[in-house]
Formats: structure tokens, sequence, C-alpha cells
């Protein structure tokens, strides 16, 4: 006859808090009228102790969903990114305008190296956080004579970032309005993508970095001015950094983006914002020097 010690059913022992030594409490679910329990999973633990770790590990697991869901936003961000700036033959154009190959040979280039390769180094600091205050001038307003490196520094910024996986778009003031052109007037297609003029002037507006070559270069349209405004004031709402290279101070730059057809009253006002707004945003950086172009 088996001994009573035999046919006894084993039981095992509570868990324990590994802080306090408390027995923990099992989750409890109720289906219908009856209170099921589930022992694989823990309530946490009353104690001090228990209650910050369970504090930590739910901020962990939060902060990881949230890391998992940036990284796939920053994968498709910078997909369409390359659906836009790959097709025009950008990104070949500028691929070998990094920190290594910029001509750092003066003081004033030695500083301006300094000064740029610390930004790109610290980018993150520059981008607007939930809940803390504006990071204030995050950008740059490159100026200078022709062929003095002011793309070359400014491209060298944008390729550290995308090294880095940050998206960020370097582009002519003629390409940048040419895609919003080619989809407004023909609907042109990117990939996969249908990318409308809205769309694509949104990735404008929000791409970590966007970079503007050589503005005011090119004739300007009531149409060019009411599109760069738009880009310029959402990102300047957002508080999102921006890069501008031009040839022309301030007052030439406001010159060169008025239309002179329509209201030119109007179209100043317009031109004078923009500019005002890309001070605020903006530290400026003056290139001087003789071209590099030829040498």
């Amino acid at each position: 006859m088996p001994s009573t010690t035999s046919m006894t059913k084993e039981t095992k022992s509570p868990p324990l808090c590994e802080f306090c030594g408390a027995e923990r409490e099992t989750l409890t679910i109720k289906v219908g009228e009856k209170v099921m329990r589930i022992s694989a999973v823990l309530k946490p633990c009353h104690c001090t102790e228990g209650q910050s770790n369970y504090a930590q590990k739910q901020a962990e697991a939060i902060a990881k969903r949230e890391a998992e869901e940036k990284s796939q936003h920053d994968k498709e961000l910078q997909r369409r990114v390359e659906r836009i700036t790959g097709e025009s033959g950008m990104g070949a154009r500028f691929l070998r305008r990094t920190f290594d190959t910029y001509k750092a040979d003066t003081p004033d280039t030695k500083k301006i190296y300094a000064v740029c390769r610390k930004y790109a180094e610290h980018f993150n600091n520059h981008l607007p956080r939930h809940g803390e205050p504006l990071p204030g001038r995050n950008g740059f307003i490159i100026t200078g004579d022709k062929g003095t490196g002011k793309t070359h520094i400014a491209a060298a910024i944008a390729n550290y970032l995308l090294n880095k996986g940050i998206s960020a778009m370097l582009m002519t003031e003629r390409n940048l309005f040419g895609k919003i052109r080619e989809a407004y007037s023909h609907g042109r297609r990117f990939g996969h993508d249908d990318l409308s003029e809205s769309e694509i002037r949104g990735m404008y507006e929000t791409v970590p970095l966007l970079v503007i070559d050589d503005l005011g270069k090119e004739k300007a349209t009531e149409w060019t001015l009411a599109t760069l405004y738009a880009i310029i004031d959402g990102r300047y709402d957002r508080a999102m950094p921006i890069i501008i290279t031009t040839n022309y101070d301030t007052q030439n730059l406001i010159r060169r983006i008025t239309p002179q057809d329509g209201d030119y009253d109007l179209n100043r006002i317009t031109a004078e914002a923009i500019v005002d707004r890309l001070i605020e945003m903006s530290e400026c950086i003056s290139v001087t020097g003789k071209s590099w172009r030829g040498l």
C-alpha cells in the first residue's frame, strides 16, 4: 500500500520578491463568473524597490518599442528621400564632398571645419524633443563667393548624417522646386510611390536636415516665393534644422528671391519674412578666401 507521503500532491512554494522577500501575487483574470489565476505572470511587488524595478522595466519596454517604431519610420523616410534625390543624380553629385575631402588649410577654413564637424557629430542635440526647450538656432546660413567651399562643407554634414542612418536632403534650388513641379504637373511616379506635390513638400518640411544649395541663384516667381515660404515656415514652426548656402548677403538675398512681377510690395514682404525666419533659425558662417575651382 502506497505511503501517505507518496500520495500527497506536491505543491510549489509561491515565488518571493527578490527585494523584500514577500510572496509575489500572480495575475488573475475574470472569464464570465470564473476567476482564473495565471501563475506564469507575476504582479509587481508592493515594496518600493519592486515598484521601482517594475517602472524601470516598463520604461525600457516602451523605449524599445518607440526605438523600433522610429527605426522603421526612419527607414521608410530615407527610402522616400532616395526616391526623390536619387532620381535627380544629386546623391552621386555630392557623394565625394565629405569632411575628409574638405580643404581646411587656412585659419578660417579650419574653424569652419571644426564647427560643422561638431554640429554633425552632435546633430541629434539640434533636433526638437518633446517636453524639452526648443533647440534655438540649429542650422546654418553659409555665405561666400563662388567656389569657396560652401556647398562642400554643407554636403559634408549631409553625407556624415546619411552614413549614420539619419535622413538628410541636399537639393539645389532648381531641384527643390523641380520635384514639386513634376509631381504637380505630371503626377510623376517615384519608384512604387505616387508622391503628390503636398507629400514632397511635406518631406522638405519634416526631414531631419534639409540643405538648400545656392539659394537666390534661380529667377524668382510668385510660385517659387510662395513654395519657399511654405517650406521654410513649415520647418520654422517645427523647429527643424535647415542649412542654406548662398552667394548673397541679407539684402541681396531678399532682392534675389523677390519676384519682379505681380504685387512687388507683397512679394518683398514675403521675401523678407523668409530671410527673417532663416536668420532666427540659423547661425551664419561666412566662407572667405580664393576659389577652389580650377585648382
